[in-house]
């Protein structure tokens, strides 16, 4: 019997355990972008922005998809390891990894709001909105928060892939 297989199918549980810790923060963090109202304009809420409201919306089931994917493929590792089948690599960078994807979603929701009060005032722009003469630029400060909001999902799915795939390689690349 493989210790290497035991340890890793406690950091399943872990990752299981820290996910339902998690998941309140992001289903709080979703709620306040879905009720977002801009202080000195009431007008500019979360619908203001171009596709932000869908997108979400989802943001609550990928992370729950998320922790319980690597919940899954590190129980799993760890019990083809129990058997024999497989190494693993237990490397600290890769188990960071894993689990910094999976908390790296609720840290951009809590800093989110600061992204939509800065586009919301890049709109209302001191009261008069945004001046004709910049064309294009209303268009472009709506698309903002969703690329951000985008950013930070892929950038926490890359990072736990590539922490699951150094685990599953057993050589830490």
């Amino acid at each position: 019997m493989s210790p290497q297989g035991l340890l890793m199918m406690g950091i399943a549980m872990i990752f299981i355990a820290v996910g339902f810790i998690v998941y309140p923060i992001v289903i709080n963090g979703t709620d306040s972008i879905l009720a977002y109202s801009f202080t000195n304009n009431g007008t500019i809420t979360d619908a203001s922005y171009t596709g932000l409201t869908a997108v979400t919306g989802i943001v609550p089931l990928l992370v729950l998809l998320g922790f319980v994917t690597a919940a899954v493929v590190t129980g799993f590792l760890g019990a083809k390891t129990l058997r024999g089948n497989t190494s693993a690599n237990l490397s600290p960078t890769n188990l960071l990894m894993l689990g910094i994807g999976v908390i790296f979603i609720a840290v951009g929701l809590i800093i989110f709001p600061v992204v939509l009060d800065g586009t919301s005032t890049v709109l209302h722009g001191g009261g008069d909105g945004l001046s004709a003469a910049y064309t294009g630029l209303t268009a472009v400060v709506q698309v903002v928060p969703l690329l951000v909001l985008i950013a930070f999902v892929t950038a926490a799915v890359v990072i736990g892939f590539f922490g699951a795939r150094g685990l599953s390689n057993g050589n830490g690349s």
